[in-house]
């Protein structure tokens, strides 16, 4: 009866345990979407955001960042009236998409009539009438700055391999692109240094350097993808982040590979403040990385920037957890919520160490149904080392199964295809060939969830050795003959084997794992459970069995050797 109580109180106090790990909002490979809700900072982030850009006219901007973020309907209707009566007052700015001196005159110049569009109109499509192009030039003509003059050098550069010069027919988009960076530069947007860097790329050009040509010619088609969606005001906003050409590129990839989100895009590059943060993370999480951007970017800027300095995707529940996950949001204190994110490696480590706790106190649990089953029997010490090993391994099985059923993406390869990246062509007939090279596929290489599964049969089988050194050294402590322990080993002859059964079941189900798209391992994964069963099963019957069944042999025949003397000196009296 004292028995079942303890082991009812140990599963208890496990169950609790791994409760309170649950509870932890910290995961090895995603990050919990409570703590990036609890960077939002009650929303005045992004309101201040917003209250700039419309208290500087900027409407572009607080177009695209509105629409990004959806904000609440009560914000988002008062700022839309906003947005409204600025485009009433001042036409031109939905033109340009903000205050610009020069592109004010231009637009007046030409007498562009204000389109009704639910976002100002792109710089691109604008200045792609020939008569457009020209206004602009005779304004542009009349700047200082040098570096706008390189430019207006090259509109009819030769050598080029994707685009016309401005004096071909099909020569618009390229002039369009020239004139769009002449006129970022002569407002004053791309930083002096980088302004300089691309009025040398343009005299180099102009001197036939192929590389320049090449070079300006992809920054120009880099300036066509971001001109085709963004107004002047937003753009302007890019170029100010820009301090290399490759991030001018970045940018222009981003858009053109997503064009239907290109507010999403402008409004994530605005908050993390630089390229390389949003261009790696929607390359590196192409399944939902946009989907995950999105929501991090209706919490605002903080969070946007927690999620991209992850650069880890938001938490998704899995399977039998989906109907528990949004039950536990109401047990979860705000302040292990903000702990977790600013400590997230110690939220890991307090999470495993609850999680093997639990773990422990299932062992024991078990040690104690066990040993009150063994009834007439003398249980082993709780000092060997044995029993210490095996709590210690189911301790760590335990936790790993537990973490890998509230956390299952960690059975997922971490491979993923990147981002598009644009047109490409791809040769089916070079893969072809290679396949034919040999007939056995290669295998996948070394991945973290090969790894964890590898340390998963090997701790199981461990665990399972531990157990029959147990089962040897309690038959060793019976004050019985040495003939009935013999027929006791025989007796647990199957669970001396238990190893190799299971090793061939785990094999079995890692292959059907891994062939129905559960687990995301390699074979050699798979094929390692019978490989460990095998070594675990000969180092137990070869080490500790067969040196104990000789001993227990050499008994019995000296038993009966003495005996058989016994015996004689009697017939003899």
């Amino acid at each position: 009866m004292l028995a079942l109580f303890k082991t009812t109180i140990l599963l208890a106090l496990a169950a609790a345990l791994a409760a309170t790990a649950v509870l932890v909002p910290a995961h090895i490979r995603s990050i919990d979407r409570q703590v990036i809700e609890a960077s939002a900072q009650g929303g005045h982030a992004l309101q201040s955001v917003l209250e700039e850009s419309l208290s500087a006219a900027h409407l572009g901007p607080a177009r695209l960042i509105l629409e990004a973020t959806q904000a609440e309907q009560s914000s988002s209707t008062s700022y839309a009236a906003r947005i409204d009566r600025l485009k009433t007052e001042r036409p031109v700015l939905w033109l340009s998409g903000g205050p610009n001196r020069h592109l004010e005159d231009f637009f007046t110049l030409v007498r562009s009539a204000t389109p009704e569009t639910p976002r100002p109109r792109p710089i691109l499509p604008q200045l792609l009438p020939r008569s457009e192009r020209a206004s602009l030039v005779d304004m542009l003509r009349a700047s200082s700055n040098a570096n706008v003059q390189a430019l207006l050098e090259v509109r009819d550069l030769p050598g080029l391999t994707r685009l016309h010069p401005a004096n071909h027919a099909a020569g618009a988009p390229y002039d369009a692109g020239i004139l769009t960076l002449a006129l970022l530069i002569e407002s004053g947007h791309f930083s002096p240094a980088f302004s300089r860097q691309l009025g040398q790329t343009a005299t180099q050009a102009k001197l036939g350097t192929t590389p320049a040509v090449n070079a300006l010619e992809n920054f120009v088609v880099a300036t066509l993808s971001l001109g085709r969606h963004l107004d002047f005001r937003s753009l302007a906003d890019l170029a100010a982040l820009t301090e290399q050409p490759g991030e001018w590129a970045q940018m222009a990839t981003l858009f053109r590979s997503r064009p239907d989100q290109a507010a999403q895009i402008y409004t994530a590059l605005r908050f993390s403040g630089g390229v390389a943060p949003v261009f790696n993370y929607l390359a590196e999480q192409a399944e939902f990385g946009s989907a995950d951007l999105g929501t991090a970017l209706q919490s605002g800027p903080t969070a946007t920037r927690e999620l991209l300095q992850s650069q880890l995707p938001i938490h998704r529940p899995q399977g039998p957890i989906t109907l528990i996950s949004p039950r536990l949001k109401d047990y979860q204190p705000a302040a292990l919520i903000e702990w977790t994110r600013h400590n997230r490696e110690a939220a890991l480590g307090l999470k495993f160490a609850l999680f093997f706790s639990a773990g422990l106190a299932f062992a024991l649990a078990m040690g104690t149904a066990w040993r009150a089953s063994l009834s007439g029997l003398k249980p082993v010490s709780h000092t060997l080392p044995a029993v210490f090993a095996r709590n210690f391994f189911l301790s760590l099985v335990v936790a790993l199964s537990l973490w890998t059923f509230f956390e299952p993406d960690l059975l997922k390869s971490h491979n993923k295809p990147s981002a598009d990246t644009g047109p490409r062509i791809e040769f089916a007939v070079a893969d072809s060939l290679a396949s034919l090279k040999s007939p056995v596929k290669l295998m996948q290489e070394l991945n973290q969830v090969t790894l964890l599964v590898l340390v998963l049969f090997f701790i199981l089988q461990l665990l399972i050795y531990c157990f029959c050194l147990i089962k040897l050294k309690e038959i060793g402590k019976q004050k019985l003959s040495p003939s009935l322990k013999l027929k006791l080993l025989d007796n647990e002859e199957n669970l001396f084997d238990f190893g190799l059964y299971v090793g061939l079941g785990g094999t079995v189900l890692a292959l059907i794992l891994v062939a129905v798209g559960i687990v995301e391992a390699s074979l050699m994964a798979a094929y390692a459970s019978t490989l460990f069963g095998i070594l675990f099963v000969a180092l137990l019957k070869v080490l500790h069995l067969r040196p104990y069944r000789r001993q227990l042999i050499m008994e019995v025949d000296a038993h009966g050797t003495r005996s058989e003397d016994s015996l004689m000196g009697d017939i003899k009296l």
